[in-house]
């Protein structure tokens, strides 16, 4: 057997924390809780970092033991009960971890203990568990991934208890690739079946060790069927399973691959150690009387190593990244420029934060406009995408288009992790300077191709108020006309929801008959109004990096660069600090309770403010196309925050 190193996904999961309260700091930063709270920092396999590609996935549970110090020095040990924490259940929601209930520090030192897949447990030193024996069915390859992790010595003052998970089992992945005189395509219908292992461990929660049920008998595993996924040596068909460790001794049934065109069983002996993945390669050769396999394995320390995997679309090394543009080099953001046809990549983080999206399984175009009421073809914007090493990437139509689309990333269950919004447009934007010293803004709504007064492509998209993902605006600048033609479903639903459900469907107007389409947090530390803020760009902002969503109110852009403006019949002209004019189009709004666009073109003109004006409304901008500005000063307009509006961001 050959070893070399190989990619695999690497994952950390952190607290999005987006509106702490009541906390002060660590020396190394971490939150302390002044209630005496325990907060966790949970990190998979491989995951040194926070800056990573996390696996766990919304509705993961883990089990967390607690053990006190009798001493300074002296660790209590870990018992069934009687603990400080007691198999207590922790739960990831998309973004952070919380306990069930609530684990609060001790006067000294405690050891902390974790586990995944959260179980009952009968006994803490031989808690009977087993992996699946059809691993391609829905979860039960993620079921079988036993992870321990534990903290020794950790105190209050430390902050939040950092939990470094690790792999008990071992792991193996098989890959189908063709030969070179191979004929035909790859069998992508393929089954293949790990045989003549022990599928039962006993598990030491206060060590992390398994050893196989010395009891149990061999069985057989029918391995998860990954799809096909490019390699640097070309495509495969990517096959993995979760194995107890243990040695095979002797040469016995091992792996079966059967499909119509391929039947193949290899003996081979063997030694699964804990923590460690192994790669079968099969490559198929056609000679002139049958079909026949070369096979080889590669073995790597499955706890530190990094990358893409069979899990993410794009695999190992799948494809060269190198000559794609990197959108998000100068800062990540929801919303990227593209100016011109090509190949293009940006990190999968969440907003303009370091943290990962999580465990990509696929991307996906959601949907692509040109912004006028012409419907564009599927690939008219962008013509691929997909996901590998932490970045999504994607191509342009060769004939490049102007207009909008929206990239989403989803996990195995199909769940949207993510999405962001790619603004597709030669001229780009230009930076405009308001009097007063007041800020400089862009000379266009967000999504908008052109700044040309009376011209379509001038409305740009609309925005729930603290939502990143946009809907369509006006198809047209004559009076009457409804949503831009685009591809994909949109769909509406009646609210108030959380902004964990608004993320996960980023093409569903949110209707609510009083205004505020977001109930409670979602985030667990999230608090609502942060959505947006007014004093500094949050991981929900749509702008582009280097951008927000200006403040508004009293105190904000309009406010304060008032100077002097007139209506032009379809919008308005403001005065910047030049003497020139900015044009705010008469866009119309998306109505808090209707399901299709409400004021028409050339009604009125709306643009949002990142301030709050009640529970209920945030400031906008409001103006009508004879000049008349809603508020005094202008920008201090309150408006329900359902409604659908533009937004035009100001430089950071």
């Amino acid at each position: 057997m050959k070893h070399k190193s190989m990619k695999t996904k690497y994952l950390a999961i952190a607290a999005l924390a987006l509106g702490m309260v009541a906390c002060e700091q660590a020396a190394n930063n971490a939150e302390i809780p002044t209630d005496n709270r325990m907060l966790f920092d949970v990190a998979s396999p491989a995951a040194h970092t926070r800056v990573s590609n996390g696996a766990f996935e919304a509705e993961d549970k883990i089990g967390v033991y607690v053990t006190d110090y009798a001493d300074d020095t002296t660790p209590m040990l870990l018992q069934i009960s009687g603990n400080r924490a007691n198999n207590e259940a922790m739960v990831f929601d998309g973004t952070s971890w919380a306990t069930e209930r609530t684990i609060y520090w001790g006067e000294g030192k405690s050891d902390v203990y974790a586990y995944y897949p959260y179980m009952e447990i009968a006994d803490v030193d031989e808690q009977p568990f087993s992996v699946a024996l059809d691993q391609d069915a829905d979860g039960a390859y993620e079921a079988s991934d036993l992870l321990w992790a534990k903290a020794e010595g950790v105190a209050q003052t430390d902050g939040a208890v950092s939990l470094q998970m690790q792999h008990s089992m071992s792991r193996l992945v098989v890959k189908i690739m063709a030969g070179e005189d191979y004929k035909g395509s790859l069998p992508e219908d393929a089954t293949v079946h790990l045989h003549s292992t022990v599928t039962d461990v006993l598990f030491s929660l206060a060590t992390g060790s398994v050893v196989k049920d010395p009891y149990a008998g061999t069985k057989s595993i029918k391995m998860r069927n990954c799809g096909i996924h490019t390699f640097a040596d070309g495509e495969a068909v990517v096959y993995e399973a979760i194995v107890v460790p243990q040695m095979l001794l002797g040469k016995v049934p091992l792996l079966e691959i059967n499909s119509k065109s391929v039947s193949y069983l290899l003996e081979d002996s063997f030694n699964f150690k804990p923590g460690t993945s192994y790669t079968y390669t099969a490559v198929l050769n056609t000679s002139t009387i049958s079909i026949k396999i070369d096979i080889g394995c590669d073995i790597d320390d499955w706890n530190n190593i990094g990358g893409g995997s069979g899990d993410d679309e794009g695999g190992e090394g799948g494809v060269d990244l190198s000559g794609y543009t990197d959108l998000s080099a100068e800062g990540t953001a929801n919303c990227y420029l593209v100016k011109a046809s090509g190949n293009y990549k940006f990190k999968a983080t969440l907003g303009n934060t370091e943290y990962s999206v999580g465990n990509v399984k696929k991307t996906e175009v959601l949907w692509e406009t040109f912004g006028t009421d012409v419907m564009p073809n599927v690939g008219d914007l962008i013509a691929s995408t997909g996901y590998q090493d932490g970045y999504i990437y994607f191509s342009t139509a060769e004939n490049f288009n102007n207009g909008n689309a929206l990239i989403a990333a989803r996990n195995s269950k199909g769940v949207i992790l993510w999405s962001w919004h790619i603004w597709c447009s030669e001229e780009g934007w230009n930076d405009q300077v308001y009097a007063n010293n007041a800020g400089t803004m862009m000379d266009r709504n967000l999504g908008a191709t052109s700044a040309t007064p009376g011209d379509v492509g001038a409305f740009g998209l609309l925005y729930q108020w603290g939502r990143k993902d946009p809907f369509m605006g006006y198809g047209s600048s004559e009076v009457g006309s409804r949503d831009a033609a685009s591809t994909g479903n949109w769909t509406s639903i009646s609210g108030p929801k959380t902004s964990v459900y608004a993320l996960s469907n980023p093409m569903t107007f949110i209707r609510i008959p009083w205004g505020e389409w977001c109930e409670g947090s979602g985030f667990g530390l999230q608090i609502g109004d942060l959505r947006w803020s007014e004093s500094k760009k949050t991981p929900f902002d749509p702008c582009p990096a280097g951008y927000r969503v200006p403040a508004g109110g009293k105190d904000g852009i309009w406010a304060k660069a008032y100077v002097n403006s007139k209506g032009n019949g379809d919008g308005l002209y403001w005065e910047l600090a030049d003497k020139t004019m900015a044009w705010y189009p008469s866009t119309g709004i998306h109505h808090y309770d209707d399901e299709m666009l409400d004021e028409r073109v050339s009604e009125n003109g709306y643009c949002w403010s990142a301030s709050i004006s009640s529970p209920e409304n945030a400031h906008s901008f409001s103006y009508s196309p004879n000049g008349y500005l809603y508020g005094n000063p202008p920008g201090t307009e309150g408006d329900y925050r359902a409604f659908g509006v533009p937004v035009r961001c100001i430089k950071e």
